[in-house]
């Protein structure tokens, strides 16, 4: 409700006589301006006069100057003799005839008269009284010179005075000149100020306004009104004017913000005089009320009548201001009122809407006032809903409904109305007044219960409703799936009744804890069916509230997890164990060896960790396929699993690789009992299906904490281990040490080396010849890679090649030798006649990718090279690869012109099918074959049988590793395989292999 100790509007009489009082201070304002304006007026109106009277003064001295100066030139003309005089006088009474504002003009020769139109016999002038000695003389005219105003009518005689009774006036004004014989001669003539008194008279002056002509000493020549009381304003401001050196000066004379009266002053611009005219204010305000009394009887009457017409309107306002008060407060009520009011008149047009219409629909009021309430319409309402309504108020019934109906940005929302018409005395609809309330969230909460129960109903997850004495109340669908009970068999009981006795009840008290502190519960718990059966479920409990913030039960929902359980038990399994064998996969034997070297600290125990790999998988792999593989590895997994206790563990780290944790070692000798056993048991035979295959491995074993402190480390050393038992032949077991960590890190420090090396510029060949028997030409040159380590020196291609092959490295290193190596064939073909080949090692990985086609044949055409100026190096082990991809790849360099060598043959699993089958043109029997050769029969027989064997498959041999003399005459013996070795030379730079192939056509090598 509104304060009853508001402050009150201010009343209508208060504004009315306020109005009236505003009303009367604006026309004093007004009358005050007026006033102001009059006076300025006169102001400006007297400096205008100034300027006026100055012109015509200007202008009448300058005529009386002329005529002078004519008499002036006559007189210089003639010998002053009688006759001479008497014209002179002839014309002087012509100028006055045409000059009325001139009286009388008199010549005179030094004191004596010798002309005066007045008379025939002149007398003499009374000059003294004249002032025209006195007089300043203007430097802008030709000498005229203005005397002091006289009485009378004309000059006075000598001896005379002016008759100071007369009312007439005059001003002598006169001329000096010299007669021809040169005596000073005077021309005066008296000039009657009554024709400027008459000017000045037609001027529009007001009684009180004073005209003064005067000199410069402000002695008046002239004056309209008395010039006592004016002339000390005059000479003031005369001097001002003067002292500044102005035409003219004009200035008010105040009392206070007054002005008492204005003097104006102007100076002629030929002579000697000014113009002053003295304007009294004093008097102004009597003439401003003469000018202006219409105009203040108009405003004097509209006043009073403002007056007693406010006096009427306030008097018989009251009863209206009490009506418009009523209507007011209903108004404010109306307004303010929490329902939407809506008023239209009988064509719906809207003419009222209070501010809760505004703020429920968006809308401004200007901005649906005159326009349709079908401006809210959504189309959600149906056009049938607005007949039915248009039906009930058009015969005076009131419609009630709901309307969905639109905000001004678009949203929608609900209203109930209720809309009933205004009928007036004759029964005729003047109006409609329409009251509508909001139901956009009681319809949004009839939903919400509407929504709420259907998802009660539906929902998967089981529903349980409590009191707050936790007796069921309701229960859904899903809670009768899950439980078998139906609604009606678990109301009025609580919810023990699902209790599977599997949980102390230890368990319900914390549950009930939680419950109190947190007003919820979720977790896991086991409960039984009806049937019995005890299931796992997921229970979430929360507390209901009242609105009073009281308890007033429980809403339980849970769902059954039985079929989570059993997927998270599969996910565990395929989590840490091998898919394929059962073992433990790497994450989970991780874990197993943390917990195993904690155990060792805790017992104070030793932990021995075996790492397994398995020998020539990969060839069982290739022979019996994929699937025999995997048999395989099956049937190593119960072989390792029946090798050692329950207590240890067995885990596939990935591939062939498999892994053993033997924990709680007491004697060391246990470990080398379990190695053992591994290795007999791994080398038995395997049956996979239809055939039989034999492999073996290699272990490699670390004990912990004698060769690690982490389980990284301890699975490093043991891989290490494992690496060095490979190299020891396969098929046996090694244990680290010292040595093995040492060439770790090393190996480990060269990779890292090997990956810059490239970037560095760290690689070189050098180039072996290959030499016919007779050791007297050079056949093809070998290009072998070397490594200047910047701190080691010059590291072995045997040291870093394998690391190479290991990693990506080698794809890069190969390129880089294919590239160098075609550069130096071509600086070859350059330089030489007959131009050894140019023979190129190619690693099986080179081949593997795939792109030493590529490779080459881009370098062919580049340095524009032969196909026959190069040869390609392989091992045996390639011809052992994927078949059908290495003999694609060996067809086409071949194809293009290249020879194809088997590098080291007679080392690996030679085979004379491969030599059949592939395009190979050249043999080169491996350094081993050789050391011996002197003292080793079988090794003669094999070596001659080796080159005999190349001879009948047409292919050229080459003996690799030949130092001595004897070696070299033992293989003449043999046939004419092609020699390379340190007997005939020694790789050699590029440079140095040119020079030898100058001298080789002069000086034979063997020689």
């Amino acid at each position: 409700m509104r304060s009853t100790n508001q402050k009150k509007p201010p009343s209508f009489a208060r504004w009315v006589y306020g109005g009236v009082l505003a009303t009367t201070l604006l026309f004093i304002v007004v009358l005050w301006f007026s006033f102001m304006q009059s006076i300025e007026e006169r102001t400006e109106r007297s400096a205008l006069y100034t300027r006026m009277i100055e012109g015509t003064v200007t202008r009448t001295l300058e005529g009386l100057e002329v005529s002078l100066v004519s008499l002036s030139d006559d007189l210089l003309d003639g010998d002053l003799g009688k006759g001479h005089t008497a014209r002179i006088r002839d014309k002087a009474l012509k100028i006055l005839k045409f000059a009325p504002q001139l009286r009388q003009i008199v010549v005179i020769k030094g004191r004596d008269t010798l002309m005066d139109t007045q008379t025939t016999s002149p007398e003499n002038i009374n000059l003294n009284i004249l002032g025209l000695d006195q007089s300043v003389r203007s430097t802008y005219s030709l000498g005229l010179i203005i005397g002091n105003t006289l009485k009378g009518r004309f000059l006075p005689a000598q001896g005379t005075f002016p008759d100071e009774a007369s009312l007439r006036e005059l001003i002598p004004i006169a001329i000096e000149t010299d007669s021809r014989q040169g005596e000073r001669l005077l021309i005066i003539a008296t000039f009657n100020p009554s024709y400027l008194t008459r000017y000045i008279s037609d001027l529009d002056l007001e009684k009180s306004d004073c005209v003064y002509l005067t000199d410069l000493e402000g002695n008046t020549l002239l004056q309209k009104g008395l010039y006592g009381p004016n002339r000390s304003y005059v000479i003031q401001h005369l001097k001002a004017v003067l002292s500044e050196g102005a035409d003219e000066h004009w200035v008010n004379n105040t009392f206070g913000t007054l002005p008492l009266n204005t003097t104006a002053i102007r100076l002629l611009t030929k002579y000697p005089l000014a113009v002053a005219i003295v304007v009294n204010h004093q008097g102004s305000f009597f003439l401003w009320l003469q000018q202006k009394l219409s105009l203040l009887l108009i405003l004097l009457i509209s006043n009073i009548i403002l007056i007693v017409g406010a006096l009427f309107v306030v008097r018989n306002g009251h009863r209206a201001m009490e009506m418009k008060a009523e209507v007011a407060l209903l108004s404010e009520v109306v307004e303010h009122s929490p329902t939407v009011i809506v008023i239209t008149d009988p064509d719906g047009t809207i003419e009222y809407v209070n501010s809760c219409f505004e703020k429920i629909t968006g809308y401004r009021k200007d901005e649906v006032i005159g326009r349709n309430p079908r401006i809210l319409k959504s189309g959600e309402t149906s056009d049938t809903e607005y007949t039915k309504m248009w039906q009930t108020l058009s015969t005076g019934g009131t419609w009630q409904g709901e309307f969905h109906n639109k905000h001004k940005d678009g949203s929608l929302y609900w209203e109930r109305s209720s809309i009933g018409p205004l009928i007036n005395e004759e029964g005729e609809i003047t109006h409609y007044i329409a009251l509508k309330q909001p139901i956009t969230e009681e319809k949004k909460a009839q939903e919400k219960l509407r929504l709420a129960s259907a998802v009660f109903s539906v929902a998967a997850e089981a529903i349980m409703v409590t009191d707050q004495h936790n007796r069921i109340q309701m229960v859904n669908e899903s809670f009768e799936q899950i439980t078998g009970y139906s609604e009606s068999e678990v109301r009025g009981k609580t919810p023990s009744i699902l209790k599977s006795d599997l949980h102390p009840s230890s368990f319900y008290q914390d549950m009930n804890h939680q419950l109190e502190a947190t007003h919820a519960w979720e977790g896991e718990i086991w409960n039984k069916r009806k049937n019995g059966e005890i299931y796992p479920q997921w229970l979430t409990i929360s507390c209901r509230f009242n609105p009073a913030g009281e308890q007033e039960g429980y809403v339980a929902l849970f769902s059954d997890i039985t079929q989570r359980k059993q997927d998270e038990a599969i996910i565990i399994q395929q989590a840490n164990y091998d898919t394929l064998t059962g073992l433990c996969n790497r994450h989970l034997f991780e874990d197993r060896l943390k917990q195993a070297l904690a155990l060792s600290d805790r017992s104070q125990t030793k932990t021995a960790l075996l790492y397994i790999d398995l020998d020539r998988f990969k060839y069982v792999n290739d022979t019996f396929g994929h699937f025999a593989g995997d048999l395989l590895l099956k049937q190593v997994a119960g072989r390792l699993t029946s090798c050692i206790r329950r207590t240890d563990t067995v885990a596939r780290l990935g591939g062939d690789e498999f892994a053993v944790v033997i924990t709680e070692l007491t004697r060391i000798a246990s470990i080398e009992e379990i190695a053992q056993k591994i290795l007999h048991s791994l080398v038995q035979t395997y049956q996979l299906e239809n055939n039989e295959a034999y492999i073996s491995c290699s272990i490699g074993i670390a004990i912990y904490p004698d060769n690690a402190a982490t389980p990284e480390r301890l699975l490093l050393n043991a891989d290490n281990a494992m690496y060095k038992a490979k190299q020891r032949g396969r098929n046996t077991r090694e244990y680290f040490n010292q040595q093995l960590n040492e060439d770790s890190l090393r190996r480990s420090q060269l990779e890292q080396d090997l990956f810059k090396a490239l970037e560095r510029d760290e690689f070189y060949l050098l180039y072996q010849p290959i030499w016919s028997i007779d050791g007297e030409r050079i056949e093809s040159v070998e290009a072998l890679i070397r490594w200047q380590h910047p701190e080691r020196g010059t590291v072995s291609p045997h040291e870093f090649i394998a690391i190479a092959e290991e990693s990506v490295l080698i794809h890069a290193i190969g390129k880089w030798v294919i590239h160098e190596a075609c550069q130096f064939a071509r600086e070859l073909s350059d330089s030489c006649k007959h131009a050894p080949k140019v023979s190129i090692n190619i690693s099986s990985s080179q081949f593997l990718r795939g792109d030493v086609e590529e490779q080459l044949t881009q370098e062919i055409t580049a340095l524009k090279l032969k196909g026959s100026d190069l040869i390609i190096e392989i091992t045996e082990s390639i011809l052992l690869l994927e078949e059908q991809k290495i003999y694609q790849q060996l067809e086409s360099i071949v194809s293009m012109g290249v020879d194809i060598a088997v590098d080291d043959f007679g080392t690996g699993y030679s085979s004379l099918s491969y030599l059949k089958k592939y395009p190979v043109q050249r043999l080169k029997i491996d350094k081993s074959f050789i050391d011996d050769l002197e003292s080793n029969q079988d090794t003669q027989s094999l070596v001659s049988g080796m080159i005999s064997l190349a001879s009948s498959l047409s292919l050229k041999t080459v003996v690799e590793g030949v130092e001595t003399q004897s070696q070299l005459d033992l293989l003449k013996q043999f046939g004419t395989p092609m020699i390379q070795g340190y007997l005939l030379a020694r790789p050699m730079t590029g440079d140095t292999l040119l020079t030898l192939l100058q001298k080789q056509t002069t000086t034979p090598a063997g020689k």
